[in-house]
């Protein structure tokens, strides 16, 4: 390694986002802190709950001086900025400790999305059931045991219709009930178009391919699908975010976030998309961006998969080529 082997009397090494910094790299570096004037200074987000980087503030806390620089007190960090953070998160939210207050995160991951959030967004009747705009698909298709097949329907992207669930691994059944779905809509709303979205990282992919030799066949002209992806590319979905994603599966979610969040969308009252929505835990990874729990970490805490969820933020989601889908 290029900064091993170093031996001065005086010796300075600095090391920025050291939360983030492999714990293999710290070692050459220790070996040169030999002289009674080498020195080392590690700065960053303090992203981890384990590491070099935390042991420095824990563990190891009294051979090191450390230093706690909030955003509160930081004539660089607009109050703006801080009011988003706490708007969007809350001031005991990881996000806060992490990207404001700068301390570590807390040893139990936050939920996502707020259970009050959902259950304020839930009704037992729709109070519309009928597209102005357009109507949105999400599809996710069951892959195994007892995962659920949801095809989940929204109007204006605002107005959650009754779900279909299908208890079946039969890709052929599911793309039957999606055109079904289909000619059913087209006939009721004439003209409006819908946007279908089909999870495509497992048994997905067959319903779609299936579904878009259909579409052309059929002359779907006011029928758009999109091939979608958990798991692709993250980032932001609006550039004045506080924080980034570090996948599609956070994009989406956070979308749906955002919408309860502000009391945007009206979800029909369903106890189990409710449990789904308002359980998955998320953290800070050591880029400083937010992961969610992923579905086998879930299972292992006796939660079911979140289909019921996953299919809702497929219909709300605005799929771009190049990145989280293809339009087809």
């Amino acid at each position: 390694m290029p900064y091993s082997g170093f031996h001065a009397e005086h010796l300075l090494y600095i090391i920025d986002e050291a939360s983030g910094v492999k714990d293999v790299v710290f070692e050459p570096v220790l070996g040169s802190l030999s002289t009674p004037d080498a020195k080392l200074i590690m700065c960053g987000n303090p992203t981890q709950l384990s590491g070099f980087f935390f042991d420095s503030h824990n563990k190891n806390r009294s051979i090191y001086h450390t230093f706690k620089v909030s955003g509160e007190n930081s004539k660089r960090v607009s109050k703006e900025y801080i009011q988003m953070i706490i708007d969007m998160y809350g001031l005991d939210s990881d996000v806060y400790r992490v990207r404001v207050a700068g301390e570590f995160p807390k040893a139990m991951p936050d939920s996502f999305i707020q259970l009050d959030w959902v259950e304020n967004c839930s009704h037992k009747k729709t109070t519309k059931n009928y597209p102005t705009l357009r109507i949105d698909i999400g599809v996710d298709v069951a892959r195994y045991g007892d995962d659920e097949t949801v095809i989940n329907t929204m109007f204006d992207k605002t107005y959650q219709q009754p779900f279909e669930i299908l208890h079946h691994n039969d890709t052929m059944q599911v793309t039957g009930a999606i055109v079904q779905k289909i000619e059913n809509l087209r006939v009721k709303f004439i003209g409006i178009p819908i946007h279908i979205k089909i999870d495509c990282d497992g048994l997905g992919v067959g319903v779609y391919d299936r579904l878009k030799e259909i579409k052309k066949q059929k002359n779907w002209s006011t029928v758009k699908l999109y091939e979608c992806h958990f798991g692709a590319a993250g980032g932001k979905n609006k550039q004045e975010e506080p924080v980034e994603y570090s996948n599609s599966t956070g994009l989406m979610w956070g979308l749906l976030r955002e919408k309860l969040r502000r009391h945007e969308i009206e979800l029909i009252y369903d106890d189990k998309q409710i449990t789904q929505l308002s359980n998955r835990k998320y953290r800070i990874n050591s880029d400083g961006k937010i992961e969610l729990e992923r579905k086998e970490e879930m299972k292992k805490r006796g939660l079911t998969s979140p289909d019921r969820g996953d299919s809702l933020v497929l219909s709300l989601y605005e799929p771009k080529k190049g990145g989280l889908s293809i339009l087809k």
